[in-house]
């Protein structure tokens, strides 16, 4: 009933579950109205960028919005302002910006990015044998050429310019231009503003360059003169055409106002960015990590209850795109807008939080409540099974039985069994005293029957009228037995009700006893295994004497003829016990438990004498008189049974 109760109180996790549902409906919703705001948020955005190619790139230079072409450059942003090592930890490792152009198993990839009005090149070269230049040369000199890189750009008035990168070994190194003098003579001058450094790799080498962007317009490339020993002729390819060194491909950044303008919409937990039509982002605005006003209301309870109900398909961010348009209604770029879900959904939080510690809180009480009151109906009913257990006593008296005095239905029965237990108990007592009623008042007319059969054998009578005098006499003395066992409890528990209790030696009691069964039962053998020191007992000689004759009675009643008989005595400091041993059946299971209860019997022969399952009741009287206990089990070969009786000394 407890379980059940138990599993009826958890049914009320329905409300929370059902409050779950409830919030993530809603959360449904408001994530879709999050979406649409955010939308409509990045079109309003974009188009107030509409037609304003100039605040997207930074050069006029930039010829429309067409998408990028096979050598045109798209800048990145840089997080940080990159050392001049030759190595690639402070750049994208990722980005999609990178250019490659190949020839055979060469390789070079150009990556550029904008920091601080500064533009930042690495040049990577895969080249299986690398060439520098001759140490103390002139750099113009033919027969000194190493492997060279060519840097190729034009400035805001559109005027192309060339330098180059050459060294005779790893390290810092500065473009130098060729600028011609008087009678055409040519001389290579460092370009102080443009420096980088070299650094040598597993498959070639790593050029990394810092170029300001006051001096860069609209295009920008690099060449690699490839050469496989000093003074060879280069095996050129890139990104500026190997005849005139011009420029191949436009360089496209955005223009220096556009993050400003960016950060003006910015807001914690948002982050805005513009791409170029290709996806190469021009600007952005990142707040998205910031702590929001919102985040700081969660508490505890609502973090733990939305791990328990985010399912692992929920987007974390909420995005949205819109096209940027010039005049022509060409793309020349896009608005993507980030926003953090926990922006748009404290209002869920919130509710959920209030629903679900309401209803956890009903079902808490609910459980609590069904619990304690089905451990306070479990006692009850383990009270009244046990009042049932225990109503009748072995003495056959009845006890009072609880809760009669509760006004709901266990009140009922206890009511219902009390008044039954109450009829029970007048019929026990009738039961209990009829056999003394019966014997008081047949007594009388036996008395009568019995002189007048004496009369009847005084008066001459025929031998016929002889043998019937005879019978009449035999079944006279039988129901004189009958009446005599009848009243032999009776007569046994007044006797202990007024026994006195004295000190005695209970080994010569069984001795003496065990000689005249001897002559009692002389178609039985008689076996005594007693101490010879003596056993003092408090206690009343003629009570054990009269237990004794009875456990002898019934051993003699269920033992063959010639079969012995043991009388057995052991103690120890606190108990004497007294065993009865016969050869004989065995006692069945269900039997031991009940041999001693008054008006039971176990006989099925045909025996004349009469039984009526008195004579072990009377030996546990006794025993309980002497603070002790009777027992009944089986040898220990199985071939008889073994009757103990307990006393306390």
């Amino acid at each position: 009933m407890r379980l059940k109760l138990l599993l009826l109180g958890l049914a009320t996790l329905v409300l929370p579950w059902g409050g779950c549902q409830y919030a993530r409906e809603m959360e449904s919703a408001l994530r879709e109205g999050a979406q649409e705001s955010l939308r409509v948020m990045a079109q309003t955005i974009a188009a107030s960028l509409k037609g304003r190619t100039e605040l997207l790139y930074r050069s006029s230079a930039y010829d429309g919005p067409r998408r990028a072409g096979e050598f045109d450059l798209q800048t990145v942003n840089l997080g940080g302002t990159p050392f001049l090592d030759g190595y690639v930890e402070e750049w994208p490792q990722k980005s999609t910006a990178w250019r490659t152009v190949t020839r055979g198993s060469d390789r070079m990839r150009i990556l550029t990015g904008i920091r601080e009005r500064m533009l930042f090149m690495l040049i990577e070269v895969k080249d299986n044998k690398l060439v520098f230049d001759a140490p103390d040369t002139d750099p113009l000199d033919p027969a000194g050429f190493g492997d060279r890189v060519w840097i190729g750009f034009a400035n805001p008035d559109g005027t192309e310019h060339q330098v180059f990168i050459a060294t005779s070994s790893a390290g810092p190194v500065r473009a130098q231009r060729i600028e011609t003098r008087e009678y055409g003579r040519n001389e290579a001058i460092e370009e102080p503003r443009i420096e980088g450094a070299w650094q040598q790799t597993n498959e070639g080498y790593r050029i990394e360059l810092r170029i300001p962007m006051s001096m860069l317009g609209g295009r920008l490339g690099a060449l690699i003169d490839d050469r496989d020993r000093r003074g060879a002729t280069a095996a050129s390819y890139g990104t500026l055409s190997v005849d005139d060194l011009s420029t191949k491909g436009r360089l496209i950044a955005a223009a220096s106002e556009l993050e400003g303008y960016l950060a003006q919409f910015a807001q914690p937990g948002l982050r805005l960015a513009v791409t170029s039509p290709d996806g190469g982002e021009l600007a952005e605005a990142d707040s998205l990590g910031l702590p929001t006003e919102f985040g700081s209301k969660r508490g505890i309870l609502t973090q733990i209850y939305r791990r328990i109900l985010d399912r692992p398909g929920d987007p974390k961010r909420i995005e949205a795109t819109a096209p940027i348009y010039d005049k022509r209604r060409e793309i020349i770029g896009e608005l993507r807008m980030v926003e953090a879900a926990d922006r748009r959904l404290t209002l869920r939080d919130e509710a959920l939080t209030n629903l679900l510690n309401f209803t956890l809180s009903v079902s808490a009480l609910a459980v609590l409540g069904m619990s304690a009151f089905a451990a306070w109906l479990a006692f009850r009913l383990a009270r009244l099974r046990k009042a049932s257990e225990t109503a009748l006593t072995r003495e056959g008296l009845v006890t009072t039985f609880p809760d009669t005095g509760a006004a709901d239905e266990l009140g009922d029965v206890a009511r219902s069994f009390s008044t039954l237990l109450g009829r029970l108990n007048d019929y026990t007592n009738y039961l209990r005293t009829l056999a003394g009623k019966l014997a008081h008042e047949i007594r009388t007319p036996l008395t009568i029957v019995r002189s007048s059969l004496e009369n009847l054998e005084s008066e001459g009578t025929s031998d016929a009228a002889r043998q019937y005098i005879e019978r009449a006499r035999e079944g006279s003395e039988r129901l004189n037995a009958i009446l005599v066992a009848m009243g032999a409890a009776t007569r046994v528990e007044e006797a202990i009700q007024s026994a006195e209790r004295t000190r005695f030696d209970v080994i010569s009691v069984l001795a003496s006893a065990v000689e005249s069964y001897r002559i009692a039962f002389p178609q039985r053998q008689f076996a005594a295994e007693l101490p010879t020191e003596v056993l003092e007992i408090e206690g009343a000689p003629d009570l054990i004497m009269q237990m004794l004759d009875k456990l002898i009675d019934n051993a003699v009643d269920f033992s063959p003829a010639g079969s012995t008989i043991t009388v057995r005595a052991t103690s120890d400091p606190e108990t004497v016990v007294i065993e009865v041993d016969n050869t004989g059946p065995t006692i069945p299971p269900e039997a031991r438990e009940r041999l001693f209860e008054s008006l039971w019997q176990s006989r099925s022969g045909g025996d004349s004498r009469p039984h009526f399952g008195l004579g072990l009741y009377i030996v546990r009287l006794i025993a309980q008189f002497h603070g002790g206990v009777a027992r009944a089990t089986d040898l220990p070969n199985g071939d008889g049974a073994r009757f103990s009786v307990r006393i306390v000394r």
